[in-house]
């Protein structure tokens, strides 16, 4: 074989290699000593860059096995990354799923999980274009792991981040199902980004919403108020509230048990094939 021949082989072989490979968004590894929850000892952890110099600290966690898994993003409340979201994540990941959880936002708030996250999205651009800060650099990321099945994407978001994953599966996320826990259609600040009721009819995909009959930091109205929203609309989607219980649902000790089972079944029934 003439060596033009060998280098024009060689070039073919390289191309269709990389062409079959999902190349990974440019993520800067932080060291197991660095983690920020040590006892979520499964997950290992990135920032992500964004844009005007943000960085997104991101937890990945696999199940055990070779994958394809499908992958499931969880976006935390106003309060940032906090240990309960950890545990949500992990119950997920154990059930057979991937697991993305990071800082999309970095709220106003002086949490331990807003101190994590002050180099995420800053809470004014969010209120002004909830579209485009609505952890898509999330979505980008688990689409693109080597062990996740790119075709099934869920994002599972909590109090705010129950709103931003509305937001990001009405315009032009691409994902196969959405859970909220107590997403506020109407965030109780000032200013407040826009309802997502006025992007519903983007929504594409089947929605899991459940909510707390006696959350005092987010009233159930405005879950009944999107659940009716959305039925007006055509919009595939299953809503369970639960008596007595008061905000975030799968992390409240009385209901979680039950919650992120219904949330697994969900996953699954919308995530397989």
């Amino acid at each position: 074989m003439t060596l033009v021949r060998l280098l024009a082989l060689s070039i073919l072989t390289t191309a269709a290699s990389c062409a079959g490979r999902r190349q990974l968004p440019s993520a800067l590894p932080v060291s197991p000593a660095q983690s920020p929850f040590g006892e979520a000892a499964a997950a290992r952890w990135v920032y992500l860059p964004g844009t005007e110099g943000r960085r997104f600290l991101t937890g990945i966690l696999s199940p055990a096995g070779p994958g394809p898994f499908p992958v499931v993003v969880v976006l935390h409340g106003a309060d940032g990354l906090a240990p309960a979201y950890m545990k949500v994540a992990e119950s997920i990941s154990r059930a057979g799923f991937v697991v993305v959880i990071g800082c999309w936002q970095a709220g106003k708030g002086g949490t331990t999980g807003n101190q994590l996250c002050s180099e995420a999205t800053p809470e004014g651009d969010w209120v002004a274009n909830p579209g485009a800060n609505s952890g898509k650099e999330l979505i980008a990321l688990a689409r693109s792991l080597p062990e996740a099945r790119s075709d099934r994407v869920a994002i599972f978001g909590l109090s705010r981040g129950g709103h931003a994953a509305l937001w990001a599966a009405s315009t032009g996320a691409d994902v196969q199902a959405v859970v909220v826990d107590a997403p506020a259609h109407r965030p109780a600040i000032r200013p407040a980004p826009p309802s997502t009721t006025t992007v519903i009819r983007g929504l594409r995909a089947p929605l899991l919403l459940m909510h707390g009959t006696s959350d005092t930091s987010i009233p159930v109205t405005q879950s009944g108020e999107y659940e009716a929203a959305a039925k007006a609309a055509g919009k595939q989607i299953e809503a369970v509230y639960f008596d007595g219980v008061g905000h975030l649902v799968s992390v409240a000790p009385q209901s979680q048990t039950e919650v992120l089972a219904r949330v697994v079944a969900f996953l699954h029934k919308h995530l397989s094939g």
